[in-house]
């Protein structure tokens, strides 16, 4: 589906062998993940991270294209146990790559979540929150080091859902509304206002040329009034044809992000709020499109 598609990438969120096994010479770039279970085990000793690397990637790669390594995802700040054990469990594993020779062509990161951000309006004054900042400085420096990217997931449509008021449904979708102006910047939509907000977290923290990697971003089609088929199909096609476009964010113009839709199929049996079930861009069981999706840009 991926190919027939026109998609060159996709996310896993585990290193599941059948799937890496069915994507091996597709070319399509992946991104694996470190399951949150996981990450105590690789923190515990390089050798441990060895034991991982050589179980799930040694035996796919190359012929599976694995570009990134995501440790974990979200950790930050919620997860208690797992958040002061991310920063070394990345550590380790980069130590087994660099052993194996890859660490030109596999980089390790982690995928956070908007919620390290202590603030993030104006984009100008995108702060990390004081909670995560210590353990957030440290991966930075990891990523710059490593010339690794920042890996956060941009959901417009959470920030629009919770605060529908002061911020309009048409800027949050990337259709024509009034601009919001940050001192010399001017913003059209909601997402580039979240990217550079963190950006300049980023920058605040001593590292601000590391790029930016959105592992998820997109938009339910059920489940409250403003998840819809046709607000999703609006977003998602929206969203592809920003990133494609290397139009960049005004803090970062002309620098295309590489970008990440959540999800390709609908999740019927997720626990939680309805909307979690109908992110996907294809029915589960027929395969069949929820709604007209371009992943070329036009």
């Amino acid at each position: 589906m991926y190919t027939q598609n026109g998609i060159g990438k996709m996310r896993m969120y585990d290193a599941e062998p059948t799937v890496l096994s069915a994507f091996e010479n597709s070319g399509v770039e992946i991104i694996v993940g470190v399951t949150n279970q996981d990450i105590q085990t690789l923190a515990s000793s390089e050798d441990a991270a060895a034991q991982w690397f050589n179980t799930n990637i040694k035996p796919h790669y190359p012929a599976a294209n694995i570009t990134y390594i995501s440790v974990g995802n979200e950790i930050l700040p919620a997860d208690q146990v797992n958040a002061p054990l991310l920063f070394p469990a990345m550590q380790n594993l980069y130590a087994a790559i660099q052993v194996a020779g890859l660490d030109s062509e596999i980089k390790v990161s982690t995928a956070h979540s908007m919620a390290v951000l202590g603030n993030s309006y104006p984009p100008s004054a995108g702060a990390f929150s004081a909670q995560v900042a210590d353990t957030m400085k440290s991966i930075l420096g990891f990523l710059a080091y490593t010339g690794s990217p920042f890996m956060i997931n941009v959901y417009p449509y959470f920030s629009y859902s919770s605060d529908p008021k002061d911020i309009l449904l048409d800027y949050a979708l990337f259709l024509p509304t009034n601009p919001v102006v940050d001192g010399n910047l001017t913003y059209n939509n909601l997402f580039d206002a979240m990217v550079d907000a963190v950006f300049s977290a980023m920058g605040a923290l001593g590292s601000p040329n590391v790029p930016i990697v959105v592992t998820e971003s997109g938009w339910p089609s059920n489940g409250t009034d403003d998840a819809t088929i046709s607000n999703a199909e609006t977003y998602n096609n929206n969203f592809i044809q920003h990133v494609l476009s290397s139009a960049g964010t005004p803090k970062r113009p002309g620098q295309s992000i590489e970008s990440f839709v959540f999800a390709m199929f609908n999740e019927d049996q997720k626990p939680g709020a309805i909307t979690e079930q109908h992110f996907g861009l294809f029915y589960p069981d027929t395969k069949l499109p929820v709604y007209p999706v371009n992943f070329t840009l036009h």
